[in-house]
């Protein structure tokens, strides 16, 4: 064992040079264009710096990663993996938990395992239902679900926020703003007549699930952001197995650490790192849901002053008249498109729907569940056998 933990060790400094020199032909492979503006060339290199960091810090993880498995500090069997934790009573709520859990986001299957699951396909089809409340109160669910781990996992935890707020860009964005582009064709028709105010987009919405759906879309998000900090590493740390004993130095340095940093939500510290990139995201949807409720009041005040040409004769504002037009067809419609405004200001987090770029961008290793409920390393099921002949 201190052979091989000597070993990678030896690797570290040929690593960093590769590691290196790869950042330097990215950047003049990058930058090589003789008609680059300067200012396009210095942005560029400051992108690949950023991004290099990121890919160096998740090397480093996969490294250590690899190192605790052969070393033996890790669990690298799938089956063994499957069966920590302590089986659930039968419909219980623990029960209820793991199978949800299991099948939406399990450990030893990919996307493409998934895809032959009918329970992950009904999970999926109510993820992005937007109306009665729906997809909100799924997400609250698989939210309480996650954080119940006691400590919550980092990845899990930056997963759900990119595939909340993806839900949220496809059915609350462009779904519904195509579903108004057809209502609005339908609601106009020949002589000049409308009946947009009954058949027109939002006209019609239910206004409690309509507010539900824009308040729980950055309310749930931000209860995933900040629980972040509180979360723990069941992938990158492998602390499935125990490892080495500490010396009482080390111990006591330890509980010093805890006592100065705290910790909370059964996690053993506070790390405000957790998330990676991700967490730079959070003032991004707090703007985002800002600009949203201003543009909702701006269109109620619009139309309870009759600012609009060849309309009734402008009167003073009044800020009670501005919100008693939620009550009315034309506040549904500025609620409405404030949610498909906040749901298209979600296209960053799409971004880290990349696969590969996930993980590189979150400093986190993919983690999932098994059917008792615990979050365990990611690890494929291995390939049957060849039958011979």
């Amino acid at each position: 064992k201190e052979g091989q933990r000597k070993l990678f060790d030896l690797g570290a400094p040929v690593r960093a040079k590769v590691m290196f020199g790869l950042l330097c032909a990215t950047k003049t492979a990058a930058t090589s264009d003789p008609d680059m503006c300067e200012c396009v060339r210095y942005r560029l290199n400051g992108l690949v710096d950023i991004f290099w960091n990121d890919l160096t810090i998740f090397v480093e993880q996969m490294y250590e990663d690899q190192k605790d498995a052969v070393l033996g500090k890790a669990i690298v069997d799938v089956r063994e993996l499957g069966e920590l934790g302590t089986p659930p009573t039968c419909l219980s709520p623990s029960w209820w938990r793991a199978w949800v859990l299991f099948h939406m986001l399990p450990f030893d299957t990919s996307i493409f395992g998934q895809i032959k699951d009918p329970v992950f396909w009904v999970f999926t089809a109510i993820s992005i239902v937007p109306g009665y409340c729906i997809r909100v109160a799924f997400f609250l669910l698989l939210l309480i679900f996650i954080v119940t781990g006691c400590p919550a996992d980092e990845y899990q935890l930056t997963a759900y926020i990119i595939g909340f707020k993806g839900s949220q860009f496809i059915s609350s964005g462009l779904i519904q703003a195509c579903i108004a582009a057809v209502r609005y064709y339908l609601c106009v028709h020949p002589g000049g007549t409308h009946t947009c105010d009954r058949d027109g987009p939002g006209a019609d919405q239910d206004i409690v699930a309509g507010s539900v759906d824009f308040l729980g879309s950055c309310i749930l998000t931000w209860v995933a952001f900040l629980w972040l900090p509180c979360s723990d590493r069941s992938a990158g740390m492998r602390s499935a197995v125990d490892v080495e004993p500490k010396s009482e130095t080390d111990e006591e340095a330890g509980f010093l650490e805890r006592d100065r940093r705290g910790g909370c939500c059964g996690s053993s510290n506070y790390d405000a790192s957790r998330g990676g990139r991700l967490t730079g995201l959070l003032g991004w949807d707090v703007t985002s849901f800002l600009l949203s409720c201003g543009l909702c009041y701006f269109l109620m005040y619009e139309d309870t002053t009759h600012l609009q040409p060849e309309g009734l004769p402008a009167s003073s504002p009044n800020v009670n008249n501005v919100l008693g037009d939620v009550f009315h067809w034309e506040g549904h419609v500025a609620i409405f498109w404030a949610r498909v405004f906040y749901a298209m200001l979600s296209f960053p987090f799409v971004i880290f729907l990349i696969p590969g770029l996930n993980s590189v961008l979150t400093h986190t290793t993919p983690t999932g569940y098994n059917r008792n409920g615990l979050c365990v390393p990611f690890m494929l099921r291995p390939m049957p056998a060849e039958k011979e002949g």
